[in-house]
């Protein structure tokens, strides 16, 4: 869990001067964290360690509380420390077994505990004793528990066992292009939390925002002294034409699918920002893919190397070369499948749909 200070806002009212605010900010009186022993994996037992730090002046009555998906199993939620005495720490472990598949979830540790007011009024004192008057006062207000929150997210899926919750994950298939018994589809990446018309949206602010500059060239300047990320805007419309693309993709809609993945490259040439990676990586695997909804099978088998010599160590690469295993498959060269397929198991273990068809591949 990010680590914040304890922030109180005092407005001070001066008859001749105006409103204002002066924020100060006290220092972490104590810490948490969670960690888990090892990736969660289907029906093997790991650990959730929580640590509490205490920081300014004991943690008394400390009890953490432990919140896991819905039926996985745990042997008791709740365990409870006396005292944590300041300047130490203490670390409690909880054995979890997961128990069924998540597309994303996440393991909650809950702290409650005894708010160390003597000790914080001190520290108060000592770092703010202009202050202290009202900044103790506001502390007294507060309840005499105190909770604190971390989270662990992650992803736990069929295909592909435990990865973390990032765009490193694709999970949509293809399922329409191969006829292999056996075997998924390809697999390509879409952003399900984006909206067709959040997409359109960001496409057509995006061009607004390019066509004003056209006309001021000093308006990209202007938006960027104003805090506006230009930058980031590009990223979005860049995502968005990607959105719209599987959209058309996903309805076999192809040839409006390839015109937005053509925009996509064609805006995205000499935009230097590290994001933009495996979008490309992506995109050519998506454009790949079209092409061979639209049975152009060589332009296919071409986009998909395109996007593994993106960057050949990318861990993306894993569904590239699958992609492309599952293409030669499909054009009855089984010995090319069966080495793109060994190549893409050792970018990622615990993919377990590639791992069971690289065995369905491999030569007795």
């Amino acid at each position: 869990m990010k680590s914040f200070a304890l922030t109180i806002i005092f407005v001070m009212i001066f008859s001749l001067n105006p409103i204002f605010a002066v924020t100060i900010q006290l220092p972490e009186w104590y810490q948490m964290q969670l960690d888990l022993s090892q990736p969660p994996c289907l029906n093997e037992k790991l650990q959730a360690r929580v640590t509490l730090s205490s920081i300014v002046g004991d943690l008394e009555d400390v009890e953490v509380r432990l919140i896991i998906p819905e039926g996985w199993k745990m042997d008791g939620d709740r365990q409870k420390i006396k005292t944590v005495k300041s300047g130490t720490k203490a670390t409690l472990s909880f054995e979890i077994i997961p128990s069924s598949y998540l597309s994303q979830g996440s393991i909650i540790a809950e702290a409650s505990l005894k708010v160390p007011f003597t000790a914080l009024e001190e520290l108060i004192g000592r770092e703010h004793p202009d202050q202290a008057r009202e900044m103790i006062a506001t502390l007294r207000s507060w309840p005499p528990v105190s909770k604190r929150y971390s989270e662990a997210s992650f992803a736990l899926v069929a295909e592909e066992s435990f990865y973390p919750l990032e765009q490193g994950m694709w999970l949509n298939y293809a399922d329409n292009l191969t006829t292999t018994t056996g075997f998924r589809g390809p697999v390509f990446f879409d952003d399900s939390l984006i909206t067709t018309h959040q997409a359109q949206t960001d496409v057509e602010m995006f061009e607004k925002l390019q066509t004003y500059s056209k006309a001021d060239p000093e308006l990209e300047k202007k938006l960027a002294e104003s805090g506006i990320d230009i930058e980031r805007k590009k990223l979005d419309q860049l995502n968005g034409l990607y959105v719209l693309a599987t959209r058309m993709f996903i309805s076999k809609e192809f040839q409006p699918a390839l015109d937005f993945i053509n925009r996509l490259e064609t805006e995205s040439k000499n935009l230097a920002n590290e994001n933009i990676e495996n979008l490309e990586i992506a995109a050519l695997n998506l454009k790949g893919l079209i092409f061979w909804g639209m049975n152009q099978k060589r332009l296919a088998e071409d986009f998909l190397k395109k996007a593994f010599y993106r960057n050949r160590k990318n861990p993306l690469q894993r569904y590239v070369l699958r992609n492309i295993g599952l293409l030669m498959l499909a054009n009855g060269e089984k010995s090319v499948a069966e080495q793109m397929m060994r190549l893409a198991t050792a970018f990622k273990q615990g993919y377990t749909l590639l791992e069971k068809e690289y065995e369905k591949v491999k030569t007795p």
